[in-house]
């Protein structure tokens, strides 16, 4: 993604859902937009909690300022941004996803009762817990249009959810996706990146396509289907981490890829 995309692309605010509608209104929606998008869904002390969690792992790695609050996620002054696939990266993550309160939180209870009413059966949370720390200055980096279903194959009606952990306006590099595209089905991904987050993305004609994005707020969820495309936002600010969580959810009953049973990053290199 280059500067000038980050900074012209318009984008559409999301349509937002109602927890509390029933069941049949928030899976009509999901047929519809691809997307279901929550405000303030998981209570702001469970999303800080985490937070601090994964911040105080991060400052111990000495990214952050020392002399900043924690709980900004000020990035150190001339360090280099990290990412996926460097061995920095990758020790200071795997210490992420061993913290209980990461691990434990796809299962919470706002977020498990919309995955229930999207699946209208008994839940499988993937135990291959994702989470994202986005440095600035890293456009490069930034994860390309995709669909999910490439990555994590086995059943189709597999739902994501993506979570900041903290406050997240576009700035900081959110998310967005093309409300429908899920209609067209799977799409190969003969795209390349090089450098990016994932790799490899859907060929997309910006000119045909439209995209919903939001400023997230502490607690916001935003559930997707695995064939709608989506895409990160870049880190346009000067200092700031972004800190983000993903999780999946289907039916136990149908198939699962092996790989979503194990560790992101696991020693096989998935």
């Amino acid at each position: 993604m280059s500067q000038a995309e980050a900074t012209t692309t318009n984008y559409i605010p999301f349509v937002q859902s109602d927890a509390n509608s029933d069941a049949a209104t928030l899976r009509a929606r999901m047929d519809e937009y691809g997307y279901l998008f929550f405000r303030h869904l998981v209570p702001a002390e469970t999303v800080l909690g985490v937070r601090r969690s994964v911040l105080t792992i991060i400052q111990e790695a000495g990214w952050l300022d020392p002399d900043r609050d924690l709980m900004e996620g000020i990035a150190r002054a001339g360090i280099e941004p990290k990412t996926e696939g460097q061995r920095e990266y990758l020790d200071v993550y795997r210490q992420v996803l061993r913290l209980p309160d990461f691990h434990n939180f796809p299962c919470h209870e706002s977020l498990m009762a919309i995955a229930v009413k999207l699946l209208d059966g008994e839940v499988l949370v993937h135990p291959r817990r994702i989470g994202r720390i986005t440095f600035p200055g890293s456009i490069k980096y930034t994860t390309p249009a995709h669909q999910d279903f490439f990555y994590i194959r086995g059943s189709v009606e597999t739902y994501s959810c993506w979570t900041p952990l903290g406050a997240c306006p576009m700035t900081l590099g959110g998310l967005a996706v093309w409300p429908g595209s899920h209609h067209q089905g799977f799409i190969e991904h003969t795209a390349t990146h090089p450098g990016a987050v994932g790799g490899k993305g859907v060929p997309v004609d910006e000119s045909q396509a439209t995209w919903h994005s939001d400023n997230f707020e502490i607690g916001d969820a935003l559930f997707f289907r695995s064939y709608t495309i989506h895409k990160a936002l870049p880190n346009l600010t000067p200092d700031q981490l972004r800190i983000s969580t993903d999780n999946r959810y289907q039916l136990d009953k149908d198939a699962i890829d092996p790989s979503a049973l194990r560790p992101h990053f696991d020693n096989s290199g998935n």
